[in-house]
């Protein structure tokens, strides 16, 4: 059995949830969603971001220290 995604509309889906019970919401939610698997440039822009944020803390740690002195 193959399962068929469609494309849902934002209206559509407000609809869905605006009708389901919190019980069938909160079930409807659990389901599993697959990791997506990133390409080359996309990789290279999170691992980028990642040493801006360690670089950044960094500096921040470093003016903290240099204004306490």
């Amino acid at each position: 059995m193959t399962a068929k995604h469609e494309h849902v509309s934002d209206a559509d889906a407000g609809f869905v949830l605006s009708t389901l019970e919190p019980d069938q919401l909160a079930e409807a939610m659990r389901v599993a969603v697959p990791r997506r698997r990133l390409r080359g440039g996309e990789l290279a822009l999170l691992w980028a971001l990642r040493i801006y944020v360690v670089f950044m803390l960094a500096v921040v740690f470093w003016q903290a220290w240099i204004a306490t002195r």
